[in-house]
């Protein structure tokens, strides 16, 4: 009798052992919940791969369809959509800000977001300082301050649309000789300000209106200066000999 319960007993711990899994080689042998762990981090990797790809498979395409410097109107800067956050390297700014340091992208038309990743973009610095690809750039609203040659050496440069909130632009050379349209917006305070002894060269006698909103100016190349009557820029174009037209 103490036999029969002793083997019994022996089946009934083998048994509970199988239905809760337990092995004694627990060291050699894999879980199926670590099993499912591994896939889950494998399909994860093969996930963001494929996410890679996709983008760079996205970006050769819509590189295919980039029209030539040539025939970009002004059009086509203000129909295009924000330039994606991918295309280009920022950082931390003050107050919670963004402040972009580069342009990584292709296209030649550019337009700077308001907001990355659900914060201001304040400044893009000097990103298209000798970019010889850039053709039209819009900048943010979220942008006060254009800094000093932020458009120099861009020779295939054809057009700026500034944002509404732009207070400073400052001296250098902008664009080349492909240069056709500067638009400044009603706000801007001072026009190539920032040195004693240089403003903003246009690297193409083009017309360009200037804001009556603009005190503090000097600037020169412009073919014909547009101006309101009785501004600073009326003044200005007067004292400096150029040709102006008051709209």
């Amino acid at each position: 009798m103490k036999k029969r319960l002793l083997v019994l007993g022996l089946a009934f711990t083998m048994l509970a052992a199988t239905a809760c899994g337990t092995s004694s080689d627990n060291g050699s042998k894999t879980s199926k919940a670590d099993k499912t762990v591994t896939a889950a981090t494998n399909d994860d990797k093969k996930t963001e791969t494929q996410k890679n790809d996709d983008k760079d498979a996205k970006k050769e395409e819509t590189k295919e369809s980039y029209k030539s410097a040539d025939d970009i109107t002004m059009d086509d800067l203000n129909n295009h959509e924000e330039t994606s956050a991918d295309d280009f390297e920022y950082g931390d700014g003050p107050d919670g800000s963004v402040v972009i340091d580069g342009y990584t992208g292709d296209d030649p038309i550019v337009v700077i977001p308001d907001e990355i990743d659900g914060k201001k973009v304040v400044d893009f610095g000097k990103i298209f300082t000798n970019n010889k690809n850039i053709v039209a750039v819009k900048i943010g609203d979220n942008i006060d301050k254009i800094e000093h040659g932020a458009f120099t050496n861009c020779e295939n440069l054809k057009y700026i649309v500034l944002g509404s909130n732009v207070k400073t632009f400052e001296y250098g050379v902008v664009g080349g000789k492909k240069l056709e349209h500067i638009e400044l917006n009603d706000g801007l305070e001072e026009f190539g300000t920032g040195s004693t002894t240089m403003g903003v060269a246009l690297g193409n006698e083009i017309d360009i209106e200037i804001p009556d909103s603009v005190t503090n100016l000097c600037f020169w190349g412009a073919k014909t200066v547009i101006v309101k009557e009785g501004s600073s820029a009326e003044t200005y174009a007067k004292e400096n000999n150029m040709d102006y037209r008051v709209e």
